[in-house]
């Protein structure tokens, strides 16, 4: 017992971690931008092609706000399911439930009836293959370098597309649109796969092997507040931090689908519009490294890290309001901004509920913390589309955004100052944590 004891006292640097679960990591990277997510991405490549050949409106083609919806709603089973039976086998049997529903979307006849009922079939399997399982793929190996870890995780679902969208667009374009559904079943089987079963690396529970990849101050933190999942839903500090995800998936999710129309209306040409819009790609791979780097840099201050960096992408938004009048290098500074803000609230999500929470129930309390985000990620795309129709341009539609970020970074620091006294005293005094772990068992 003693020497289990000993080796759990054992602080891990942020190197070890990387040397353990680093090809966790590039395994996770890979497998997260080829699975589910791809087909949320390359969702607008299918559409006029869809239209086309079926005579169906826009409205009923366009079936990706369902899917995204039912990614987030079931996450919660997904990440119950990670927890319980580990990511590698949970993301396994989604990619592989995924990839037979791509491939029946495209070699079953055509009704409205199989259209939409695969598309719930792709959101409710797809959730197992989607954000959650990856990152509870990560929790088990990081601490330390955790933020950088959730950032080039989420990664993969920005430069992944930059392969598969144009292979998708050739393929769409000369064999039909039903063929596109087939490489991405094809990236899913072929690649994500692949990735996930030779990639990614699981090992029994910390205690059970006698060894923490935790440091000494978390591992006191972690194993007094990892709760009972029911005990942590019952806490308003747990609700207030969802809603801080909720706000920042509104603004970014209004902006993603309305980014060039804003541009438009505000007089930018097309080309300058098509370049913005890729601009918000890169500000999102951006922000999702920056803010990894940050969390890892400064921990005792993650709380400062996340309020400053969703109030630099509001100020962002409140620029949009005048992108009519604004040079084109200031226009592409706060398109940045904003992007940032959507490639950061992933990594904010994931570190702060392993920080505060605990890895053991991670995968479920982080997919319930994203589950609402999806009713905001659908509903707020259409909230500023009927702003720009009552009132003729998107000028208070980008205030609303501008809006929904300064309230995300309330809540966080509300989450913040909320903290139990103990709780706090702790992370000042690391000594306290030594003293538990010298005490003899």
């Amino acid at each position: 017992m003693s020497s289990t004891s000993d080796s759990q006292s054992v602080p891990t640097t942020e190197a070890t971690e990387w040397r353990r679960g680093g090809r966790t990591v590039a395994s996770a990277f890979v497998g997260y931008g080829s699975a589910s997510v791809l087909f949320l991405i390359t969702a607008s490549v299918f559409v006029k092609p869809t239209m086309q050949a079926t005579g169906w409106s826009t409205s009923e083609v366009l079936v990706s706000p369902i899917v995204l919806m039912l990614l987030t709603a079931c996450g919660p089973l997904a990440g119950r399911a990670s927890d319980r039976w580990g990511a590698r086998r949970t993301i396994s049997t989604g990619v592989v439930a995924y990839a037979v529903l791509l491939i029946l979307f495209a070699t079953l006849p055509v009704s409205k009836l199989t259209f939409y009922g695969l598309a719930v079939g792709i959101g409710i399997m797809g959730s197992f293959a989607y954000m959650v399982p990856f990152n509870r793929a990560v929790t088990v190996w990081f601490d330390k370098g955790a933020g950088k870890a959730f950032g080039l995780v989420g990664t993969g679902s920005a430069v992944m597309p930059l392969i598969a969208i144009p292979l998708v667009t050739v393929v769409i374009y000369s064999a039909g649109w039903q063929a596109g559904y087939l490489v991405l079943a094809g990236f899913a089987l072929l690649i994500s796969l692949p990735a996930v079963i030779f990639g990614i690396q699981e090992r029994p529970r910390d205690r059970e092997q006698g060894f923490s990849t935790v440091s000494d101050e978390a591992s006191a933190d972690a194993l007094e507040s990892e709760a009972s999942v029911k005990q942590v839903l019952r806490t308003p500090r747990y609700w207030i931090f969802s809603f801080s995800i909720v706000a920042v998936t509104a603004a970014t999710s209004a902006y993603l689908a309305n980014l060039q129309p804003i541009l438009l209306d505000g007089g930018a040409s097309l080309a300058v519009a098509t370049t913005m819009t890729t601009l918000y790609s890169v500000g999102t791979i951006v922000g999702r490294l920056s803010a990894g780097t940050l969390l890892d840099l400064f921990p005792r201050r993650k709380i400062a890290v996340a309020v400053s960096f969703l109030l630099i992408a509001a100020l962002g938004s409140l620029a949009m309001t005048a992108v009519g009048t604004l040079p084109v290098f200031l226009t592409a500074v706060a398109v940045m901004l904003v992007a940032s803000s959507q490639g950061a609230e992933a990594d904010f999500g994931a570190y702060f509920l392993l920080k505060e929470y605990g890895r053991r129930n991670f995968g479920t309390l982080y997919a319930t913390a994203l589950a609402f985000s999806g009713v905001s990620g659908v509903a707020f795309p259409y909230v500023f589309s009927f702003v720009r129709d009552s009132t003729g341009s998107y000028m208070w539609a980008t205030a609303i955004g501008a809006a929904s970020l300064v309230i995300a970074a309330l809540s966080i620091l509300v989450f913040g100052l909320t903290a139990p006294r103990g709780h706090r005293t702790r992370r000042r005094d690391p000594s306290t944590s030594t003293q538990k772990e010298a005490t003899p068992a």
